[in-house]
């Protein structure tokens, strides 16, 4: 961690804090801050779960979604301020991408590796090869995991975030509305120029999930500022969008880690196989999601009414 995240850290202990508003009478920016306290509390439990505990892929889930919702979200709420965490941010985003392979492995074991034997009506053998080695693989990815998860700690960018809200003069709830229908709006935006730019690619079709993400994180976040009817539908029909998209892009990453296995040339049938059969339903997920799109389109944009 860098020293001006470090110096920020301690003196987030000395300096003077904002007093806190009464019982009763919290301020919308009190509900953001909330929020975000929250994430780095879920954050940080899943941490400590998978340094004390035996390793679970749904901790590691959940200390990575944990930090994505921070990054996306402080990103913007950051704006009220001359200083935007910005070493905050750049620190939180390297924690997530250290265990970034270990979460693509696990989904390629728990999740597609079972699809393929249950749905590929021929498997030529010796399956039970590659299976061997994807296991092995993803034996080696949770010890890599748990050693990058204690070289890292949410104790300073939590203090920091803590003394920048406690620094901040809050803005008003006319004020903070208008930021939020901005922030939506913005991403709003972004969401549809990536999907005019999808191309049948994995790394276009990243981008994209990754501005989906971005925009529902934002949504969940300034929801008390809107009609509560109106952020659900949206937020049902995000989560749908992301489950088909996520499902090609799972199928995706799970050819590239499959064709990397090393194999001997008499075991490789079956990944050529598996290959095959990741690329036809990548491409029948995009389709489903193709249609969700359909039904987002057809939703009011209600931030700015």
């Amino acid at each position: 961690m860098n020293a001006r995240l470090q110096h920020r850290a301690s003196s987030s202990r000395v300096s003077r804090a904002r007093p806190k508003a009464a019982p009763g009478n919290h301020s919308a920016f009190d509900a953001v801050r909330r929020m975000v306290d929250g994430y780095f509390a879920k954050a940080a439990d899943a941490r400590k779960q998978l340094l004390e505990q035996p390793y679970t892929p749904k901790q590691l889930h959940a200390w990575r979604v944990g930090l994505r919702r921070i990054t996306a979200t402080i990103n913007k709420v950051t704006d009220l301020s001359d200083d935007r965490l910005e070493d905050v941010q750049a620190y939180l985003r390297a924690c997530r991408e250290t265990t970034g392979r270990c979460r693509d492995i696990d989904i390629l074991v728990l999740e597609t590796l079972p699809a393929f034997l249950r749905e590929c009506e021929v498997i030529p053998p010796p399956a039970a090869t590659m299976q061997q080695s994807i296991m092995a693989l993803q034996e080696q990815a949770h010890t890599q995991a748990v050693a990058a998860l204690k070289k890292v700690s949410l104790t300073m960018p939590m203090q920091s975030w803590q003394h920048w809200a406690d620094a901040l003069d809050p803005p008003g709830n006319e004020r903070l509305r208008k930021s939020a229908a901005e922030i939506i709006d913005e991403r709003f935006h972004t969401v549809i120029k990536r999907i005019a730019k999808l191309d049948g690619g994995k790394k276009r079709l990243h981008r994209l999930r990754a501005a989906i993400k971005k925009l529902r994180y934002s949504m969940e976040l300034y929801q008390h500022q809107f009609p509560k009817r109106a952020v659900t539908r949206w937020l049902e029909q995000l989560a749908n969008l992301q489950t088909h998209f996520g499902l090609a892009h799972d199928r995706m990453m799970a050819r590239e880690l499959v064709a990397a296995l090393p194999l001997a040339d008499s075991d490789r049938a079956p990944i050529k196989a598996f290959r095959k059969w990741a690329k036809k339903s990548a491409y029948e997920a995009s389709k489903k999601a193709t249609q969700s799109l359909t039904k987002l389109g057809k939703l009011d944009l209600y931030w700015r009414t």
